[in-house]
């Protein structure tokens, strides 16, 4: 399997259809890693999977969105479960919000980048260190 060195989601807390009655709840509204965009459909079976729970069964989702999440704490649990099934080294969480901040205060695409992977909420994939640092014996 290829190693992912990062990925940085975007999420959101609002409400996509409020004519149609639905509550706010938590939306991924971007996946990138070090190529670009995320493939949308891996991330997908992995929330379809894992991740929706019987309350939200039939709510409609914003086209190219994942979710919808009741909680933050389901947002990173997911992100945690993606960064492991893709084998990434870590994931960075940033709400749109912490997203428009900074792309309004870089004053370099470098700046950016390196903001991107160390604000927000950065969780590790400790797994994949540990079998890099254990495969260099065994292989």
């Amino acid at each position: 399997m290829k190693e992912i060195e990062y990925i940085v989601g975007v999420y959101n807390f609002y409400n996509p259809f409020p004519e149609d009655g639905q509550e706010s709840y938590y939306y991924l509204l971007y996946l990138l890693d070090e190529k670009g965009i995320l493939e949308r459909e891996a991330a997908l079976i992995i929330f379809n999977e894992r991740f929706t729970s019987e309350e939200l069964v039939g709510f409609k989702t914003p086209h190219n969105t994942i979710g919808p999440f009741i909680s933050l704490e389901k947002v990173n649990q997911y992100a945690f479960a993606l960064c492991e099934e893709l084998n990434a080294a870590k994931i960075s969480l940033l709400s749109v919000q912490e997203y428009n901040a900074l792309l309004e205060t870089s004053q370099l695409a470098s700046d950016f980048h390196r903001d991107l992977l160390e604000k927000g909420n950065v969780m590790e994939n400790i797994e994949r260190k540990q079998k890099g640092f254990l495969s260099r014996f065994f292989s």
